[in-house]
């Protein structure tokens, strides 16, 4: 009778696992963006908590105050992030829209000394000027630029509404998601939440570290072989860097660009700095630095970016990889654990 019982408890969980991967992922094809965007909410909720816990562990404030002074310092480190560097990137990104633009130029008469680039450059307009919108549709162009900056706006409020309503109160919604189960599974699924918690605060955290580490000694790094532009350029290298495996690839294109108006040997060394650092990226930073979260099999990361991509663009591409580590906790812990080595454990009687 025990071991029907058993038996019957396995394949059921195993089927609600299942149902629950599935479930996510018609949810994602169905109505991926309004979850992304839940997604997104608790994620910034996980920053907000981990600051507040942080403070209520060293200065012993209440949760309510932690949190408000953990809003308000991470605002106040992106306000004060962008007085102290604005003006200087801004100036920059100035100059690197002149500047791509010439590299690019630099490129296309290198093509043109080769055959295959001859065909490829016949395909290009030789007036620019035809692939600007005839001026009829101006107006729509300016309308639909305009709605998408409001629904992107939009869509930040949202977040940052989301995020203070849930690290605000964690309990109300863990407690209410934990009664959609039977009463037996409640303590079980607090237990893989406050694990998903866990491993994405730390996930986070290690990650906004390393994006920093990446952003300055890129910046530096630049500065150093003389390469222009190095503050912009390394506050692209910061901000793609939150983009696993194909984040580095698109950062590293500018920077090309960017060396090819000088000299090729200037893009040679560009990309020996970049790649050097993403070198001591992927074999230093990243193992120090994350060894306390989830490990993402990289295959499997990209191929979840590619999926989340297609499927929802630039948003599915950045939340690909905190989600994919959710994924691998609730996995984790209630198939592999609870299911495949639960036939594994010691029986004891009562």
């Amino acid at each position: 009778m025990t071991d029907s019982y058993t038996f019957a408890k396995r394949v059921a969980i195993a089927a609600l696992i299942i149902l629950l991967i599935g479930a996510v992922f018609y949810m994602l094809g169905r109505h991926g963006y309004f979850f992304l965007l839940v997604f997104a909410g608790i994620l910034l909720a996980v920053l907000f908590s981990g600051i507040a816990e942080w403070l209520q562990n060293k200065l012993h404030l209440k949760h309510s105050l932690a949190l408000l002074l953990s809003v308000l310092i991470f605002f106040g480190t992106l306000i004060g992030a962008f007085i102290l560097i604005a003006p200087t990137v801004s100036e920059q990104v100035q100059e690197m829209r002149q500047t791509i633009p010439s590299a690019v130029s630099k490129i296309q008469g290198w093509l043109e000394s080769f055959g295959l680039g001859q065909q490829l450059m016949k395909r290009v307009p030789d007036n620019m000027n035809e692939m600007l919108p005839a001026s009829k549709g101006i107006f729509t162009k300016v309308s639909s630029v305009f709605s998408a900056t409001l629904s992107i706006l939009a869509d930040i409020l949202i977040v940052i509404v989301t995020a203070i309503f849930l690290a605000a109160n964690p309990k109300l919604y863990t407690l209410g998601f934990s009664k959609l189960f039977a009463v037996r599974h409640r303590r079980r699924i607090l237990e893989v939440l406050d694990k998903c918690y866990t491993t994405l605060k730390m996930w986070l955290l290690a990650m906004l570290l390393a994006m920093t580490m990446i952003g300055i000694s890129t910046a530096v790094g630049y500065s150093l072989i003389g390469l222009p532009l190095a503050m912009a350029l390394g506050l692209i290298a910061f901000l793609f860097a939150f983009i696993p495996n194909i984040g580095p690839w698109i950062a590293a294109l500018p920077a090309l660009l960017v060396g090819l108006t000088i000299s090729p040997q200037m893009a040679l060394y560009a990309m020996l700095v970049y790649g050097g650092i993403q070198i001591v990226e992927s074999y230093v930073i990243t193992p120090v630095i994350f060894h306390k979260t989830v490990d993402l099999p990289p295959a499997l990361l990209l191929f979840f970016q590619v999926l989340l991509g297609i499927l929802h663009g630039a948003i599915g591409l950045l939340l690909a990889a905190p989600i994919l580590a959710v994924l691998v906790v609730v996995v984790n812990e209630l198939y592999i654990k609870d299911v495949l080595e639960e036939k594994h454990k010691p029986v004891t009687e009562v």
